[in-house]
């Protein structure tokens, strides 16, 4: 009796999943109508929105061609009305779901960022993971940039903002859901990397001389966005009469090496926010002292000076602690306590075998050296922070959460009132 029934049970399972595998058409898209958004620029004149969307083109395997994407152009009162743009004079869809980042503008970040990123929020189809980052200039600029680390210039950005990069604490990259989360928390704060375009100092492959002389320089440096004779239209997205423009052509290598005028991101800068405003802006150092905070480092690189020598140390893992207190004479206190375990990595003069052996251990002076220099830069990135009244740390979410009885009397100058205690503290790796 029992097997029988556990028949029944696999068989009704069974048509279950055959109903659903034949109603559903599990996000199928038709390749002809809908364009697949990649990366989203947001860029502000006034009140109007320029939106630049780069769209995946479809290439066939068989003709071995490497992915490419182009650059469209739309302007509208709104996000949404210029993305509309796209489908109602060209015919193509925008779809979002395949977006993996949003670059906003200078002139956007001027203003409060959420009056573009509200599209972001509302769409069905965008993940939250979504990478957002600043940059200065417009956002057109970087989908625009020609780079040899990938065709599409959007994946190059986002390796840069990748988690690798965070958990070496070069970048603080940041998603739709973190930034979203840190603004419409009770701090109304939060931060994004400003990714720039660096232009290469050598060029390999193809000698520019000879690309120059026969027109087919793959980046010319008299674009600022890189483009050169990759401008052309590609005839997979025609632009239809009066419709969006189409900027940059294709963003895709073309072959033949590597030219000066290719560039590649960087993204060591942090901008900070405050009500959706860009109000201050993180050095590298002080973007890794903030990191080193906030994240969990692995295998991340620091360089400090010991007796004016430059020593390089590899930071094997972290741990950090905030905590918040109001005590009993009703002063507010941060305390930011950074422990972390190094060895040698590199320095700026000759070793011995035995200074270069595993088991030497790091001079203390050199740890000494390196917890002063970090809890400068913790110091610095906090002072930048209150400057700014931009709730790096999120004091006043952890004011309302642990300290209910004073938020109400604290939340408007809690930054003012905080004391600051940093702790930092390097061990050897031996």
């Amino acid at each position: 009796m029992h097997s029988r029934n556990s028949v029944r049970y696999y068989l009704l399972i069974a048509a279950l999943l055959i109903f659903f595998f034949f109603s559903d058409d599990f996000g199928i898209i038709d390749i002809q109508k809908t364009a697949l958004v990649l990366a989203v620029g947001v860029d502000r004149e006034d009140n109007q929105f320029i939106v630049t969307t780069q769209i995946a083109v479809p290439q066939s395997s068989a003709q071995g061609k490497d992915a490419q994407a182009v650059q469209m152009e739309s302007r509208g009162e709104t996000v949404a009305d210029a993305l509309n743009q796209i489908n109602i004079k060209t015919g193509w869809y925008p779809k979002l779901v395949f977006c993996n980042l949003v670059v906003l503008g200078e002139g956007t970040v001027r203003q409060n960022v959420f009056d573009a990123l509200d599209f972001f929020l509302r769409d069905e189809y965008m993940s939250d993971r979504c990478l957002v980052a600043a940059c200065e200039g417009t956002a057109k600029e970087i989908l625009d940039t020609v780079t040899p680390i990938d065709p599409i210039s959007s994946v190059a950005a986002g390796k840069v903002l990748s988690d690798h990069a965070r958990k070496v604490g070069t970048v603080a990259p940041a998603t739709l859901r973190e930034f979203a989360m840190g603004y419409f928390s009770s701090a109304r704060s939060g931060w994004l990397p400003i990714l720039k375009p660096e232009t290469l100092e050598e060029s390999s492959g193809q000698e520019t001389g000879q690309t120059d002389q026969d027109g087919q320089s793959g980046g010319s440096e008299d674009s600022e966005g890189g483009q050169g004779a990759l401008s052309a239209k590609p005839d997979a997205l025609p632009a239809a009469a009066g419709g969006p423009e189409e900027s940059g052509g294709k963003s895709g290598g073309q072959g033949g090496g590597q030219s000066a005028g290719e560039k590649v991101f960087s993204a060591a800068e942090t901008m900070l926010f405050s009500d959706g405003k860009a109000v201050e802006t993180l050095t590298p150092e002080e973007t890794f002292a903030f990191s080193i905070v906030v994240n969990k480092l692995r295998l991340a690189a620091y360089t400090t000076e010991s007796d004016g020598v430059p020593y390089t140390l590899n930071i094997k893992r972290n741990r950090s602690r905030i905590k918040f207190r109001v005590d009993d004479n009703a002063a507010a206190t941060l305390d930011i306590d950074v422990k972390a375990v190094a060895g040698i990595e590199s320095a700026a003069f000759s070793q011995t075998v035995p200074e270069l052996s595993d088991t030497n251990p790091v001079p203390r002076k050199v740890l000494d050296d390196a917890e002063t220099s970090l809890k400068e830069q913790i110091l610095a990135v906090f002072e930048k922070s209150r400057d700014s009244a931009c709730d790096l740390f999120g004091v006043t979410e952890k004011l309302r959460k642990f300290e209910s009885a004073y938020y109400s009397a604290y939340r408007e100058d809690i930054l003012d009132r905080l004391q600051l205690n940093v702790t930092v503290s390097f061990d050897d790796l031996r």
